[in-house]
């Protein structure tokens, strides 16, 4: 069963450049790394330039283990969490409806 995640967080104004960085660094690590993370797309608010929403599909648990545990994961955790105004907001969802093949 696919594991749907979304996580929220809004950094600095000053740490923005470096967050988003550390962002395409993540995505990249999972786009060549992580075949069964089925889907990762992160995106900056367009009103709120401070504000970001990742959207996560992996395949199961163990999927979301390996992701968890990456260098890539270790290393935007240490740029992200000490910038973020709040806590990061994850949460998990159940599959209603989609085009995407699950």
């Amino acid at each position: 069963m696919p594991i749907l995640m979304t996580a929220r967080y809004q950094v600095r104004p000053q740490a923005v450049d470096r967050c988003k960085k550390a962002t395409r660094q993540l995505v990249e690590h999972v786009k060549e790394n992580e075949k069964e993370t089925l889907f990762y797309m992160a995106q900056q608010e367009k009103l709120n330039p401070y504000a970001f929403l990742h959207i996560m599909v992996f395949k199961d648990e163990v999927a979301l283990t390996m992701h968890r545990s990456s260098k890539a994961a270790e290393h935007f955790v240490n740029v992200i969490y000490p910038e973020a105004l709040d806590p990061l907001e994850f949460k998990e969802y159940d599959l209603t409806a989609t085009n995407f093949k699950v």
